[in-house]
């Protein structure tokens, strides 16, 4: 009989011990924060460009050029360089919480232009990394931009 009841009372114990720690389980995460939309709308202007990872800016004018990428999805470019498109048109990226590509569309194009990028914060301001390889493709290009208040 003894026996019998130490065996109910451990099966009690048991059962109260996995039932009475659900009464406490709390599916919310108070650390949860909703991932911000990544705003590429702005003027976006050269700041370094590197050929064959060889820092190159020092060797041209590259301050007149600038991206323009509008809140709208359109793109404009002043002072052209090399660069993935040439004339004007429409971008968006793969994924408006986590960009990982730019599609850039030509006014009039059949087909978009896409490039992987980097997003990088340097020295508290947002950094566009693209690296693309105009023309000849054993010269790779990294353009990094910055948007200016412009």
């Amino acid at each position: 009989m003894k026996n019998i009841i130490k065996k109910t009372g451990s099966v009690l114990l048991m059962a109260l011990a996995l039932t009475g720690c659900s009464q406490f389980s709390d599916d919310s995460n108070p650390y949860d924060v909703a991932e911000a939309v990544k705003s590429f709308g702005g003027v976006w202007k050269l700041k370094s460009v590197t050929r064959n990872n060889i820092d190159i800016t020092a060797d041209m004018d590259f301050s007149k050029f600038e991206l323009h990428m509008g809140d709208d999805g359109r793109y404009h470019i002043e002072n052209y360089l090399p660069f993935v498109v040439e004339k004007d048109g429409t971008w968006h990226t793969d994924d408006p919480l986590y960009p990982f590509q730019l599609s850039f569309l030509e006014d009039g194009a059949a087909s978009s232009v896409d490039v992987n990028f980097n997003f990088p914060v340097v020295n508290g301001q947002r950094s566009l990394l693209i690296t693309l390889s105009p023309g000849c493709a054993s010269n790779v290009y990294t353009y990094t931009l910055e948007r200016t208040d412009k």
